[in-house]
């Protein structure tokens, strides 16, 4: 038996296929002398407007070897390359941050006989969501447990996208257990799966209670405030006021964690400033857009509603969320944030997506704190009370006029007329301008009638925590191990879960602890 890949195998759009008959006919080969061992992946091509294509990659196995085919390849298996263990003689490793990086992390521990302890300055997933909905109601912000800090990460208020893909074996991984805890098998093979917000928190409730079981200790409203260094470790640390002495400490800290990155820099722990991207969010009517990118709003019926992934040379769309909501995000008091947000049927009628344009020193200066600094100048300037973000309609945002009345839109709490233009510096707002008309160019009437709301700051760390490439451990302590988005080493709910998990797989008891 041997196993090949087969790539481009191209079906028109339907509701129901033949996957074997429809390899048979592409190889001119029996159905008898193949199996489809799995989906590999399945993408949906809109280039051609009312014919939109299936486009599948299969693995196949067969009993002999079969005719060549340019879109046939034999599947070479990976070499595994394992990197060396990291034996501790404590089992209970402390995690701070219960967002993917840290989950996932816990996940892998659990897999080699040990019970961390997860703390977070934010609350149960449930509690949390109760106070981001006051938030949302009422413009009561809990500057501890937000949108951005809690169980479940940023990620569980999102759209629940799971699009990082490859032959990482930590992705893979990442998969299967998603698969595990709840998750819908085809997420294996979309090419752009997704969960919705309330599949994220089903899948986040699953692996706490998975965690718990396992001996795992959660501990909430507990906030890092404090570290010391002795000797090249982390001798002690500080939460909610009380100093203990951990023999491993992982920070799977997110991107938000300002006050964090501070104490760690206070403290001598490696840093440097990193590029982002920051923008606004773009929300059009989500039959409009089915319209543009299928051809036809009924397709949406089949396919689901449209999505789309822009870029241009100064900016590029992100984080795009089919029938979902613009949320507030904020996670500091007088500051607004904005994101994306749907849940899993999408059936919201509006659509948005992040329009950024990257950033680096030359925006907002050389010095480790400036790139942070800009992202909280900005949410401050944008700030109104009761935490209103503001709008403008996408054709005055290009003609640098100011709005004169509030746009309709799904944020919540609300908007308020504003300028765009005025919000960010000139270079940068020039950049979102040159990417919006060059997506009006490739989606001719892709911003007719559509409204942006800003601003969108949060899209990956400014800050990464210097580690070692090998070790996956900070530069500063051998103990202390930064992962995720709030390390630098992620960008999104997969790539920082398979950051963790890759760390967390690493770890073994040592004979002495067990």
């Amino acid at each position: 038996m041997s196993l090949y890949t087969l790539r481009n195998l191209r079906v028109p759009a339907r509701a129901s296929i033949d996957l074997e008959m429809e390899t048979a006919a592409k190889l001119r080969l029996p159905g008898s002398s193949f199996r489809i061992v799995r989906v590999l992946r399945q993408a949906v091509d809109t280039r051609r407007a009312n014919h939109p294509v299936f486009d599948f990659t299969l693995q196949l196995e067969f009993s002999e070897a079969p005719r060549p085919n340019s879109d046939l390849i034999p599947m070479a298996l990976p070499e595994a390359s394992p990197s060396p263990p990291i034996k501790v003689s404590d089992p209970h490793p402390c995690i701070i941050g219960m967002g993917p990086a840290g989950l996932f992390c816990a996940l892998a521990m659990v897999e080699n006989g040990l019970q961390p302890w997860l703390f977070d300055q934010g609350d149960p997933l449930l509690e949390r969501s109760a106070k981001v909905s006051e938030f949302w109601l009422k413009g009561v912000l809990d500057e501890d447990s937000n949108v951005q800090f809690g169980e479940g990460g940023a990620g569980a208020f999102s759209d629940g996208k799971l699009t990082s893909r490859g032959s990482d074996p930590a992705l893979l991984k990442v998969f299967e257990q998603l698969i595990r805890f709840g998750a819908p098998p085809s997420i294996a093979f979309l090419a752009l799966p997704h969960l919705g917000t309330e599949g994220i928190r089903a899948v986040v409730a699953g692996i706490r209670a998975h965690l718990l079981e396992r001996g795992c200790r959660f501990h909430y409203r507990s906030a890092l405030q404090d570290l010391e260094l002795a000797s090249g470790k982390v001798s002690r640390v500080l939460i909610n006021g009380e100093w203990f002495a951990p023999e491993t400490l992982v920070l799977g800290l997110g991107n938000s964690a300002r006050a964090s990155f501070r104490m760690l820099h206070r403290r001598g722990v490696s840093l440097e400033p990193k590029p982002f991207a920051l923008g606004l969010r773009i929300e059009q009517l989500q039959s409009s857009i089915d319209r543009l990118v299928y051809g036809g709003e009924s397709w949406s019926e089949l396919l689901g509603p449209a999505t789309y992934r822009l870029t241009a040379p100064t900016g590029f769309t992100f984080c795009m969320c089919p029938g979902g909501h613009v949320i507030a995000a904020s996670s500091e008091s007088s500051s607004v944030v904005t994101n994306g947000m749907s849940f899993s049927k999408r059936g919201n009628a509006f659509c948005n997506s992040a329009i950024v344009t990257s950033v680096t020193s030359s925006d907002f200066g050389e010095g480790l704190w400036k790139g942070m600094e800009l992202q909280g100048q900005l949410e401050r300037a944008a700030f109104q009370s009761g935490y209103l973000a503001p709008a403008q309609t996408a054709q005055r945002f290009l003609e640098g006029q100011p709005e004169a009345q509030k746009p309709l839109a799904s944020y919540l709490p609300d908007v308020y007329p504003a300028n765009l233009t005025t919000l960010f510096p000139m270079a940068i707002t020039n950049r979102l301008q040159a990417a919006l008309r060059r997506f009006g160019e490739i989606l001719p009437g892709f911003y007719n009638a559509a409204v942006l709301i800003a601003p969108e700051t949060r899209t990956s760390s400014p800050i990464r925590i210097l580690r070692d490439r090998s070790n996956l451990n900070s530069l500063s302590a051998a103990n202390l191990y930064p992962i995720g988005e709030g390390g630098g080493y992620a960008g999104g709910i997969i790539s920082s879960a398979a950051d963790g998990w890759r760390l967390g797989e690493r770890f073994r008891a040592s004979a002495s602890s067990k």
